[in-house]
């Protein structure tokens, strides 16, 4: 039998109330990751699978199509979101691996500048569920540290 909750309220909701009569809440998230991602070129195994379309490249061999969504994201699309949420004046919240923001050292200290809200995502795009105890523990540590 299952222990999940799948009645929630029922009938009866709680009644929430938004400051200033909001009908309304959004938060918004951006994942920052580029540069953290799978690589062989930092001595992974293998290059990224999570792409935005599939990869017929050989996981033993660079996918440059890939590497390129990343790049991009780096270079030029962070600054683009980052304006358009100026433009429309919307403070978020960025999910950032430590790891990306060290090697684009401009874009932490802009995000601060520009009062949006920094989460730490792990060092890496990694997989924390297979990593033993102790390898988890120094993951955490050098994305603090970082």
């Amino acid at each position: 039998m299952t222990q999940r909750d799948m009645i929630g309220y029922g009938p009866n909701p709680p009644v929430v109330e938004w400051p200033n009569g909001a009908r309304i809440a959004i938060s918004v998230v951006v994942n920052y990751e580029e540069g953290s991602e799978y690589s062989l070129l930092d001595g992974d195994a293998t290059h990224e699978v999570n792409n935005e379309v599939p990869s017929p490249v050989p996981l033993d061999q660079r996918d440059l199509a890939n590497e390129s969504f990343f790049e991009y994201g780096s270079r030029v699309g962070i600054w683009r979101v980052l304006n358009i949420l100026d433009e429309f004046e919307v403070p978020s919240t960025f999910f950032c691996c430590a790891l990306a923001l060290e090697r684009n050292p401009h874009v932490g200290p802009e995000l601060v500048r520009r009062g949006h809200e920094i989460f730490g995502h792990g060092y890496r795009w990694e997989e924390h569920f297979r990593m033993g105890e102790e390898e988890e523990r120094e993951a955490i540590r050098r994305t603090v540290e970082s």
